[in-house]
């Protein structure tokens, strides 16, 4: 008896592939004169190999094996036939075959998400007027490639520049460099727009991103005031499905941006965070905001960050809370925004008595986990207590075609 098969019987659509044909002898006796047709269904496009095989022979648990290169034009299911297959068994009766046919399933390339697009912070507070001083902005490669050839344009009506462009020939994955330009400012005020303009090339070719943003600026000494220090924690495991973090950092930053309390307030962003880099980074800013945008829940419903490989890891709750213990006289507020926290929540909000600490009961969709993001820190950016800005991320949530995530946020 002659099988045939086909593997593997899965394939990407829009890709040339090798299918192995294999022919192999299950009975106990030796088979002739071997031939098998195989004909490629419409949209199953024959690169390379013959479509008709034949043996000479194929001995008792014998198997041979023939190549075809393919490519399927679309996803779908292809039936595989073969109007012509015979052999001659040990008697010399000459088989048939009736019926042939083996289905192989064309599935969509996944393509992976392009590296997020650098982001440029703002470092200088303010500048003295008709001075000159140094303007100092930050680029961070969040992202998991290198960068190079980074070129930064600084741009402003009000500002005098000696030299428009900073470069930085290589920026490898996870890190920073700051960018200084030698500046004096001519028009005084609390918001003198400035913007920086980067081009860079990356995987994708050459790309370029813009940073408005304002300083202050005034003559003698300018008293600092407070700053509330926002420090956002990014993971978005290879592995995972995909979420749109990226937009959800540019929507709260823009949101901060547009409030009145926006000079107050200072965001400091890692992405990709593995459990070592959220104590180092709650070492080095001592912030009093955290947010965590990326995947939660499995059993102890806590934050999915990265091991050293890149891998996703479910940090557990309890290292999570002993972490933040350590910094309970400085943290006001924790926003887990990932799906199924609330062990979290409740984790972090018996160490922190002090903070208000917001997790996330049931899986939230990406779409209204941005929307509540973008309603709490409308109410942060504009002086608004932790209380009035978590209601006006639910009532952001509401206003939404389908608001059924708007009960998921808990507020603890």
């Amino acid at each position: 008896m002659i099988e045939v098969t086909i593997e593997p019987t899965t394939i990407p659509a829009g890709k040339p592939v090798r299918l192995e044909v294999k022919l192999a002898n299950l009975g106990r006796e030796r088979c002739s004169r071997i031939v098998c047709t195989l004909r490629m269904p419409a949209g199953l496009v024959r690169l390379q190999g013959k479509e008709k095989i034949e043996l000479g022979a194929l001995a008792a648990g014998e198997t041979s094996t023939s190549s075809l290169r393919v490519q399927a034009s679309a996803p779908e299911t292809y039936t595989i036939i073969s109007p012509n297959f015979s052999y001659r068994d040990g008697r010399g009766q000459t088989r048939e075959g009736t019926g042939f046919s083996i289905e192989v399933i064309a599935v969509a390339q996944q393509v992976p998400p392009p590296d997020p697009a650098p982001v440029v912070t703002l470092l200088t507070e303010h500048l003295p007027l008709c001075e000159w001083g140094i303007l100092e902005w930050r680029v961070t490669n969040g992202g998991k490639s290198d960068l190079f050839d980074l070129r930064a344009a600084l741009s402003g009506k009000a500002i005098e520049l000696v030299g428009s462009l900073a470069e930085v020939r290589q920026l490898p994955a996870g890190t920073s460099e700051k960018l200084m330009f030698n500046v004096r400012a001519r028009e005084p005020g609390t918001h003198v727009p400035v913007r920086c303009d980067l081009t860079y090339e990356g995987p994708g070719g050459k790309r370029r991103v813009a940073m408005p943003d304002t300083i202050r600026v005034g003559g003698g000494t300018v008293t600092s005031p407070e700053l509330t220090r926002i420090l956002f924690l990014g993971a978005n495991p290879p592995g995972t499905s995909r979420l749109r973090i990226d937009e959800e950092i540019r929507e709260i930053q823009q949101e901060i941006q547009l409030g009145k309390e926006r000079d107050r307030i200072q965001i400091e962003i890692r992405s990709a965070v593995r459990p070592r880099d959220i104590t180092r980074a709650m070492v080095d800013i001592r912030p009093h905001f955290v947010h965590f945008a990326g995947h939660g829940g499995g059993g102890e419903e806590s934050f999915v960050g990265e091991d050293a490989t890149g891998k996703p890891i479910l940090i557990p709750v309890t290292a999570l809370a002993a972490a933040f213990k350590v910094f309970k006289t400085d943290v006001r507020c924790v926003l887990v925004n990932a799906c199924k926290t609330e062990q979290l929540a409740l984790g972090l909000k018996s160490v922190l008595p002090g903070a208000r600490v917001i997790g996330m009961r049931q899986p939230v969709g990406d779409h209204a986990a941005i929307e509540f993001s973008v309603g709490f820190y409308q109410g942060v950016g504009g002086g608004m207590d932790i209380d009035d800005a978590f209601s006006l991320g639910l009532a952001q949530m509401k206003m939404m075609p389908d608001d059924t995530d708007s009960h998921v946020p808990l507020l603890l």
